[in-house]
């Protein structure tokens, strides 16, 4: 069976001395190879072929080592989530019950774990499994796609077709591994003879930081989430003409598209679940009047049924959902298609062709949104608020889903009791999952078949204009400093008042806010304030203290 890793050290064989990944230092196609074979072999020694190998690891060049590594011991590999939680981290170790652990130490080092997983671990049966990611569950419990290595090696063939990579151009890396994402940024580079180049981690939250690594690194190829693409704009970017742009994870607006056009060499505008493997269809972006998901990738064909959904088929789909065979056939029925009875993926999205034949997006048939480049189930924020015992009903639904730059996710909840529902829902989930708000009602609007008023309450949204919580009240202390913090801050929140003990984040800041925060702060202050330090100091008067401490200006 061919691997992944086939397909790289066929072209390490071929460069073996072509640079391959710039991150701590710069690594040629055979310090990658070393890396990954050292790597495979201590796995060897420690699992069987077909296990299943979690990878507990941020560094992305490590990333790419360890997923060649499992690839070449004959095993699967489940990169975690770092941003989750404690609790629902142990929920998906506890469905996985990987074999070992991967636990990154430093740049190409890892340390081998067998000891406090869950027990006991699964069969090796996942020898033909590349990977497995973990998406949002609408019952509450996250479900694990598995995708083979077929389909990845196919995929990403696909993809330096069309959008198009050659050997030689060089890709930022800067997204997460434990979105499926990451791999376009690290392996389809290492498929062709191209290279990846780390995006540092203070500059993948950062955009100012972002702009500049990006003005070094003049890559040919940039992709990024629109939310992402979104909070640069807002920051001032003035583009990189000679690199092309890729945006996927949730829709794009034909605003941010007008902004984005002049700013690149190409725009392409890509598609695609978890269970299609990355990406299943492209679309060059040529003019902001009309946007579509364009057509399938090579070795992905689609079809609508009567409520047009978008049912994906061919070489380019997840096996299914691990340990989970009703949902697998669920999800992946057979089906009738143009190239015979195939076994298809139930997208849940809803799609039209245009005058093209191009496919336009929607929306969703269910309760599944894409919120900053997240896949989340409501389902799930909603079951984790049922789980607290003095809930008995929740609802969570999308304010100013219209609205890409203010989107958040609201809750409504029938309570027993008074409790800190913020702070269990934080405890629980990463932070895409949060609400914004959460409102505590008596009862629950119903419908005439006694289901929960989902529309009822989304109108009540609407008819209140989009209220922001009621926490913007009071003075921040006088001084230049805190009234330049308190003025970006207004202006910002669109608000007459700030409370000095004002959050960013709970009085309706988002990714995309941020940047416009940190624009108005760096104008008013005449000194740039990383992102992190809004992070930490996520109140009016907790920013002013730290500038105040670390760098007023002169």
């Amino acid at each position: 069976m061919e691997t992944v890793w086939n397909v790289v050290r066929a072209q390490v064989e071929r460069t073996p001395d072509a640079v391959a990944a710039r991150s701590a230092r710069t690594y040629t196609y055979r310090d990658v190879a070393a890396l990954a074979e050292e790597l495979g072999r201590r796995i060897v020694a420690e699992v069987r072929p077909g296990s299943l190998v979690a990878l507990d690891a941020s560094n992305l060049f490590n990333g790419a080592v360890a997923i060649l590594a499992a690839a070449a011991a004959g095993c699967a590999v489940l990169p975690l989530d770092r941003q989750s939680p404690p609790p629902r981290r142990a929920r998906v170790l506890s469905d996985a019950r990987p074999a070992l652990l991967l636990r990154e130490l430093a740049e190409g080092e890892f340390a081998l774990e067998v000891h406090g997983l869950p027990a006991p671990s699964r069969e090796p049966d996942l020898d033909a499994i590349a990977y497995t990611l973990y998406t949002s569950g609408s019952t509450g419990q996250p479900k694990g796609v598995m995708v083979g290595h077929e389909a990845l090696i196919d995929r990403l063939a696909g993809l330096a077709e069309r959008p198009g990579l050659a050997a030689g151009e060089s890709v930022l890396a800067m997204t997460a591994l434990s979105f499926d994402i990451s791999l376009a940024e690290l392996l389809l580079p290492l498929t062709v003879g191209a290279s990846f180049t780390v995006v540092p981690e203070e500059a993948r939250a950062d955009p100012l930081a972002f702009a500049e690594f990006l003005d070094e690194a003049r890559p040919d190829l940039v992709q990024a989430t629109p939310s992402f693409w979104r909070m640069l704009t807002a920051s001032g970017w003035t583009g990189e003409p000679r690199s092309r742009l890729w945006t996927g994870g949730e829709p794009l607006t034909p605003s941010l598209a007008r902004e984005l056009l002049p700013r690149c060499a190409e725009l392409w505008n890509v598609y695609g679940p978890t269970e299609a493997v990355i990406w299943a269809t492209a679309a060059r972006v040529v003019s902001a009047d009309r946007i579509s998901i364009g057509e399938p990738l090579p070795g992905t064909g689609m079809l609508t049924d009567g409520n047009g959904e978008l049912l994906l088929y061919g070489t380019g789909l997840a096996h299914g959902y691990l340990d989970r065979e009703e949902l697998t056939a669920e999800r992946f029925p057979l089906g009738d298609t143009a190239d015979g009875p195939c076994r298809l993926y139930r997208t849940g999205d809803r799609v039209k062709p245009g005058p093209d034949g191009a496919l336009e997006f929607l929306g969703r048939l269910d309760s599944q949104v894409k919120l900053r480049g997240h896949r989340i189930e409501l389902g799930e924020v909603e079951a984790v608020l049922e789980e607290h015992p003095d809930v008995s009903q929740a609802v969570v639904l999308v304010q100013d889903a219209d609205r890409p730059d203010a989107a958040a996710l609201v809750a409504f909840v029938v309570q027993r009791a008074e409790a800190d529902l913020q702070a269990w829902v934080k405890a629980r989930l990463p932070a895409s999952h949060h609400p914004a708000r959460i409102t505590a009602l008596p009862a629950l609007p119903r419908t005439s078949t006694g289901k929960a008023d989902r529309v009822g309450l989304a109108a009540s949204l609407a008819a209140a204009g989009g209220d922001r919580p009621a926490t913007l009240a009071g003075p921040v202390p006088p001084g230049d400093v805190r009234e330049a913090v308190a003025e970006a801050w207004r202006r910002t929140l669109a608000t007459a008042t700030v409370g000095e003990h004002t959050n960013f984040f709970d009085a309706g800041g988002n990714s995309a806010l941020l940047a416009v925060l940190q624009k108005r702060l760096t104008e008013g202050l005449g000194i740039r304030v990383p992102i992190r330090e809004i992070f930490r100091n996520p109140t009016a008067s907790g920013l002013a203290d730290h500038i105040i401490r670390t760098k007023v200006p002169k």
